[in-house]
């Protein structure tokens, strides 16, 4: 039999040996546990979706709850010890295949002292929903409703009094799984522990609750030196006297005496030594030279930098994996209900709260503050006020101050004039030109604001730049830090910055050229991103749109979200371009908005006057959009022509490139697959003589797709595979989703249906996770016949439906060859079906969500 631990925390048991501690997703704990708390009811299926995906559609929450129910049967189930009964409406326990404590704990009520010792703690701590808040309640009235079990055993006798100069602390600590039992386990065996993070992590009290679990595990005895008003050492030696709890005045000889007398201290913290650090190293040494068995914890935004140091990075809450947002979430709870008794995450407040969270960086502190003001405003209105609804935008809102905790850490205000305090100004100043962005950056960008490595290390080794990354680090600030920061600098310092940062990243773009891999580019897409956000309200709409260009490489291969497609409106309303109209045509298609893309392409075309490279540029963007909607000539090829003058006039190879693949793709929509090879190849010559591997290799793709269509699968497939490495080498991912999606062609030219649906689905998995609306409506389309011929006709019909009303909606008509392929499908998936159960699935491809066309594309895959 299984044994299921639920309250106080979550393990699985098999035969009295520890076999889960935790389960793959949030879904199989909670329908394990909805299951084993009441393990003799049947449970409609409708009813537990509804439990664990509010909201969700039903079609939808079937998948994802077959899906949960298959991974707990490959976790939990063997052929001798079945566990699950389920049909097509109803899953339950089998009787006697798991047992429960919450349940013995019922059980054992009326046994008071054997409920005692059954009740670990509250119901599946860490989660949060209506119903697990409910039953969490119900299980703490029966136990708050015990006689008070025994208290803890005082320490042996033989302890020192010093043990009691450890504070006491009256919140409940909350820490990620397994975080103080892992620094515990190595304390015996490293005598200089440092923890180490920005103010309002939790240092401080992650130090405590270690010594109190030293003092009562292990019988240590424990003392804590607060040394925040320490500046010399006078003022240390006095905090170590109260830390020993001896008689003050003695010096060093007494506080040597009481660290040597036997059964002496055995662990001391030493709290915030960053503002002293010169005088608390010199202390350290003296005291681990004194004391052989002495450890010392050290808490601090700086390292020590001493020999034997260990340094601990002490994270925020939410920068740590998914059971860390659910002890983020735990602690705002806990603090919220001191004010608010009844507060808990519902369905109304549970997206705010994360959200809430994820602003504040989970930082403890924060946390604590927003969470005292939960009478005053909900989180949806904290969030609104963090966003600027009600604020002035990069302020720090008023809840995040309190009037009665000591100075330091009544607000992130407090903590960052703590800070900035100990830094000289040249850091400082590098710090608040570093605050004027909204993202992470790089030591480029570190440099191009004047910075040195020197002044970016002195930075991080204050905790106020945090560094990620291995080969090309990454470096942020938390936002709540930055906007601190922020607050400080004029509005004019902090424009003048991001325009610097521009220009220095557009010289940057200039400097790779058309060679560079696209994991080059990646480096500083984010900052760029970030940039072109914020140009317009900076008054540099100009440079903004000149950055946007200057990353088109990076566009072009790793998909942009839709936002910048907004934002380029915004910025060509400040400064009309055709560069930048025609740029914003094509990310307007690759979104599905084809009448924007046209709209677009028409006014580049207007703008681009007489300049001759300008003309070809927006004339070719404007006959992709038309030839792209529905593969149809739309009289294109004389302005093709023309642009290929143009582009000649100009010596704009690429632009000529451009406009013979538009030819091309005149030639495929005739029928014509020869003619559009050669035109292709044409393309593919011009793009290797400017260097531009990437381009050159889609139209070695585009040739393969002509081959399939002439029979030569064998010469396609060597190609595609050539154009494969080349893409994954180069990180280029629109070049594998062109891989995958041309690769899935071949498959199905050879009848290979399984290996063209696999194909298919690594396709749909890059335009999906790429934001490619244009690749994913063209990848969608590939389905429905290899589904059809592996005898799917429901799937295959739905899909059929869906991906031509989806590509209706957003791009415009089908071409020719495309609705004539949806058709015969459509056909062949319809002698399959009985007239009922065809009318069906054409119903439900016509009313289809696009998420729930993705899962039934994507069901079955390993991936």
């Amino acid at each position: 039999m299984l044994r299921l631990r639920l309250l106080g925390g979550f393990h699985i048991e098999r035969a009295g040996q520890l076999e889960h501690t935790r389960l793959p997703s949030r879904a199989a704990t909670l329908l394990l546990a909805r299951l084993a708390l009441q393990p003799g009811r049947q449970h409609p299926r409708e009813e537990l979706i509804e439990l664990l995906w509010p909201g969700v559609g039903l079609e939808a929450g079937r998948n994802r709850l077959r899906q949960t129910l298959s991974t707990l049967r490959a976790l939990l189930e063997t052929p001798q010890a079945p566990l699950l009964r389920a049909d097509r409406s109803q899953i339950s326990l089998l009787p006697g295949a798991l047992a429960v404590d919450a349940l013995d704990f019922e059980a054992a009520l009326a046994d008071p002292p054997q409920a005692a010792l059954i009740y670990g703690g509250e119901l599946l701590p860490g989660h949060f929903d209506d119903w697990v808040v409910q039953e969490r309640y119900r299980l703490a009235a029966l136990a708050d409703a015990l006689p008070a079990p025994q208290l803890r055993s005082a320490p042996p006798t033989a302890l020192p009094s010093f043990a009691t100069s450890l504070p006491r602390y009256l919140t409940r600590y909350f820490a990620p799984p397994g975080r103080l039992e892992a620094l515990a386990a190595r304390l015996p065996h490293l005598r200089l522990l440092t923890l180490i993070g920005p103010g309002g992590v939790g240092k401080t009290r992650l130090a405590v609750e270690l010594a109190w679990l030293g003092f009562f595990e292990a019988h240590w005895s424990c003392g804590m030196a607060a040394l925040a008003d320490v500046r010399d050492e006078a003022s240390l030696v006095a905090a170590l006297e109260r830390a020993l709890t001896i008689t003050r005045g003695g010096g060093w000889p007494a506080v040597e005496a009481a660290l040597q007398e036997p059964g002496g201290l055995r662990l001391l913290v030493l709290d915030n030594a960053e503002q002293a650090l010169g005088v608390v190293a010199q202390a350290v040494q003296r005291l681990l030279a004194v004391a052989p068995s002495l450890c010392l914890l050290v808490t601090s935004r700086h390292a020590l930098e001493l020999d034997g140091e260990t340094l601990v990075d002490v994270a925020p809450l939410a920068s740590a994996p998914n059971a860390a947002q659910d002890t983020a979430l735990a602690l705002f709870i806990d603090r919220a209900r001191a004010v608010r008794a009844d507060f808990h995450a519902s369905r109304d407040n549970r997206a705010a709260l994360h959200d809430l969270i994820r602003e504040l960086d989970g930082l403890p502190l924060a946390l604590e503050l927003a969470a005292a003001r939960v009478r005053s405003f909900s989180p949806a209105q904290m969030l609104a006020q963090w966003h600027g609804v009600h604020t002035e935008p990069d302020s720090l809102p008023a809840w995040l101050t309190s009037t009665t905790r000591a100075q330091r850490h009544a607000s992130v205000a407090g903590l960052l004039d703590w800070s900035l305090a100990l830094l000289a100004p040249e850091p400082l100043a590098l710090l608040q030109a570093l605050a004027a962005l909204p993202c992470t950056f790089a030591l480029a960008d570190v440099e191009a604001l004047g910075g040195t490595p020197a002044l970016l290390d002195e930075l991080v080794c204050h905790s106020l730049v945090q560094a990620g990354g291995e080969a090309e680090p990454r470096y942020g600030l938390l936002e709540l830090l930055r906007r601190g920061v922020l607050a400080r600098v004029d509005m004019a310092a902090r424009r003048a910055t991001r325009h610097r940062l521009r220009a220095a990243v557009c010289e940057w773009a200039a400097s790779l050229g058309l060679k560079a891999p696209i994991t080059a580019w990646a480096v500083r897409r984010e900052q760029a991103r970030a940039l072109i956000a914020s140009a317009a309200d900076d008054g540099d709409a100009g440079t903004g749109l000149q950055l946007a260009l200057a990353l088109r490489p990076c566009w072009e291969s790793d998909g942009v979200d839709r936002a910048l497609v907004g934002q380029l409106g915004t910025l060509l309303q400040q400064a009309p371009c055709s560069a930048g109209h025609e740029l914003r045509a094509q990310l307007a298609f690759t979104h599905g908005d084809r009448a924007l893309a046209l709209a677009s392409a028409e006014q580049a075309l207007e703008l681009a006057g007489g300049d001759a490279a300008a003309r070809a540029a927006a004339l070719v963007r404007r006959a992709w959009v038309l030839l792209a909607g529905d593969n149809r000539e739309h009289g294109q090829a004389g302005p093709l022509d023309e642009a290929v003058a143009l582009a000649r006039q100009a010596g704009d190879m690429a632009t000529e490139a451009r406009a013979w693949q538009q030819h091309a793709a005149i030639a495929v929509s005739r029928g014509e697959p020869a003619q559009a090879e050669l035109l292709y190849a044409r393309a593919q010559a011009l793009w290797e003589a400017v260097g531009h591997s990437r381009q050159a290799a889609a139209r070695l793709r585009n040739r393969a797709q002509c081959r399939i269509e002439l029979g030569d699968v064998a010469t396609a497939v060597e190609w595609i595979t050539a154009c494969q490495r080349v893409a994954e080498m180069d990180g280029d991912g629109v070049g594998q989703l062109d891989t995958a999606y041309t690769l899935a062609m071949a498959h199905e030219a050879r009848r290979d249906w399984p290996a063209a649906l696999a194909a298919a689905r690594q396709a749909l998995r890059i335009a999906h996770a790429r934001q490619h609306l244009h690749a994913r409506a063209l990848t969608l389309q590939l389905f429905p016949r290899p589904l059809a011929r592996l005898r799917e006709p429901e799937r295959a019909l739905q899909l059929a439906v869906f991906s031509e009303q989806h590509w209706l909606r957003h791009l415009g008509a089908l071409g020719v060859r495309e609705a004539r392929a949806l058709a015969r499908v459509r056909r062949l998936a319809a002698t399959q079906l009985a007239p009922d159960a065809r009318s069906a699935a054409i119903a439900r491809g016509r009313a289809m969500e696009l998420t729930e066309a993705l899962q039934l594309a994507l069901r079955g895959d390993p991936e």
